[in-house]
């Protein structure tokens, strides 16, 4: 009997992609120390252009692997620490890691019930950790958020004569997560 394993090289890389998710997080952190106010939109930019990135791949795939939710979880972790620290406020950490954990509960209720994916839950959990640093309890509506603007994305796709099925629900997370981001880093 043999067993198969992962090829080294796919866990050489699966361990340089969270390495790497770790490094670009300290570096956009060390910006936190430099210049708070140019930070919060650097890391806006930054996130948003990663979430657009895997709301991509579920588009594409209609799924959303741990290999690209668990770098982008791991980057808001070293945010949510880094902003908690140069704040001096344990407070910003408490609430960014309620906000996902509500967030992630949300998702995996919807999911037992097949509305969404699991996939699904780790990415808005991971952008709600993020969310949190400059929304805090707001985050969690980006859960409303993002069902309203799926359920809208299927309304007119059906009224137009398109497919019923649902579609990939991670663009919608993505746009929800990034506009409660924005409103939270503006009020």
């Amino acid at each position: 009997m043999t067993v198969v394993e992962a090829a080294p090289s796919t866990r050489g890389r699966a361990v340089g992609v969270y390495l790497a998710a770790i490094a670009g997080g300290l570096i956009l952190a060390s910006i936190a120390y430099l210049n708070v106010q140019i930070y919060t939109w650097v890391a806006l930019a930054c996130f948003g252009a990663a979430a657009a990135t895997i709301a991509a791949v579920d588009v594409r795939t209609r799924l959303l692997p741990n290999r690209f939710t668990g770098p982008l979880a791991v980057a808001a972790a070293v945010q949510v620490t880094a902003m908690s620290v140069q704040q001096m406020d344990l407070w910003i950490a408490i609430g960014a890691v309620i906000a996902a954990a509500v967030v992630f509960a949300a998702y995996v209720a919807m999911g037992m019930v097949g509305w969404f994916g699991f996939g699904d839950a780790k990415f808005a959990a991971a952008l709600a950790l993020f969310a949190g640093i400059f929304a805090g309890w707001f985050a969690i509506y980006a859960v409303p958020l993002a069902v309203l603007l799926s359920g809208a994305e299927r309304a007119i796709r059906i009224a137009r004569g398109g497919d019923r099925r649902a579609h990939a629900h991670g663009p919608a997370i993505a746009i929800a997560a990034i506009a409660v981001t924005a409103i939270g880093i503006v009020t």
